[in-house]
């Protein structure tokens, strides 16, 4: 009499099975003959088929084997098939055990199904067909574990090699990126510095410019990225002087009000320069609206108040600072009193209220930096001439 513990579709074992399967069996039995006559009815089974006369030299057979299914005796000298199982427990957990005994009872079946996980139990004399039908169940069911635990591990190696990809691709995104993002900031630069060459009363303006509205930036809380862009873009606010005439953008004189209608024609000129590119919008604000006013004063639109990016609201401090503490063919460089003083007077007029404030203490904070405080250098061509 069989009782099986599991049941397996026997439909399985027709199934393509991309590992090799094993079918290494192992028969534990203190009676030779029990053990002859199990074998000769597996003969056509195609198992390999170990056999041990008692547990400990089952032990040795498993530990030198791949072993599949077990299949022991319960009632053998020394070692019997419960205390084999129990010495097989955390090494051999994976093989399937099946018991047989010609002497049964419930507390016995109970125990062994409670401790030992058993995948069967067999009752002595063995029907022929029961055996067999238990014994296949057994393999698909070792089998089937193996190939799901090799799937289990493919897949996790798989997806350690997916991570070790993405980390890769990840490492090579922020290297292009590093290299896209420096190759626009030298376009820039260089858009920047085309801009000035027209400009011969220019210096370090550029870099004036750009570390000031950085440190305003940064003063009014901005976040990183923002300032860093702000700052950047702020070497081009005039860009669209390429498109002004040599002997309006350098002449040393106060401008006639023709002069004066082409000369602010650069901030249009400067956004329609930079494009439509989402990249460039906010160097296009800066381009087109760093002559806006406070007041609503200003050119080329009017714009008053915050109505006015406050990209353009800092670069047009940053500018204007610059311009005042240059040196100008027809001026000689303010001092840093009479700038801020200037600059004071214009609050709520020309700049925003706490733009200006935070600029004020930036240069407060950064008395002794060469880079804000110093005064040998020049910019645009005259603060007249905004």
């Amino acid at each position: 009499m069989m009782s099986p513990l599991i049941t397996m579709d026997e439909s399985y074992s027709g199934r393509e099975n991309h590992m090799e399967r094993n079918t290494n069996l192992l028969l534990i039995d203190d009676e030779a003959e029990a053990v002859t006559v199990m074998k000769s009815l597996l003969k056509k089974e195609g198992y390999t088929i170990f056999t041990a006369g008692s547990g400990e030299e089952g032990l040795r057979v498993l530990s030198e084997n791949d072993i599949a299914v077990v299949v022991s005796d319960f009632s053998m000298p020394g070692m019997d098939g419960l205390a084999l199982f129990e010495r097989m427990a955390g090494t051999y957990d994976h093989i399937v055990k099946i018991l047989h005994t010609g002497q049964a009872t419930m507390d016995t079946t109970l125990k062994a199904i409670n401790q030992h996980r058993l995948f069967g139990y067999l009752i002595k004399p063995w029907p022929a067909q029961e055996i067999r039908a238990i014994l296949r169940n057994a393999f698909d069911y070792y089998n089937l574990m193996a190939e799901n635990k090799h799937y289990q591990m493919l897949i996790q190696d798989k997806n350690k090699e997916l991570s070790m990809l993405n980390e890769e691709l990840e490492i090579k995104v922020r290297q292009r990126t590093e290299m896209l993002e420096d190759a626009l900031r030298e376009g820039v630069m260089m858009l920047a510095t085309a801009a000035e060459e027209k400009d011969k009363e220019t210096g370090d303006h550029l870099l004036r410019i750009q570390k000031v509205s950085y440190a305003i930036c940064r003063e009014l809380k901005l976040s990183d990225s923002l300032s860093e862009t702000i700052s950047l873009f702020s070497v081009i606010h005039d860009v669209g002087k390429i498109h002004i005439p040599d002997k309006i953008l350098n002449k040393p004189g106060a401008l006639d009000d023709e002069e004066w209608i082409i000369m602010r024609a650069h901030t249009l000129a400067g956004e329609k320069i930079l494009g439509k590119k989402k990249y460039y919008a906010i160097a296009r604000e800066i381009a087109r609206w760093h002559h806006e006013n406070w007041d609503g004063s200003g050119y080329p639109d009017g714009l008053s108040g915050k109505q006015i990016p406050v990209s353009a609201r800092i670069v047009a401090v940053a500018d204007v600072y610059d311009a005042l503490t240059s040196k100008r063919p027809y001026k000689e460089a303010w001092d840093m009193a009479r700038t801020m003083e200037e600059m004071a007077k214009l609050s709520g007029k020309k700049f925003d209220p706490d733009i200006l404030t935070a600029f004020f203490n930036v240069l407060e904070e950064s008395r002794g930096d060469a880079g804000l405080m110093g005064k040998k250098h020049h910019t645009e061509n005259g603060f007249s001439h905004d």
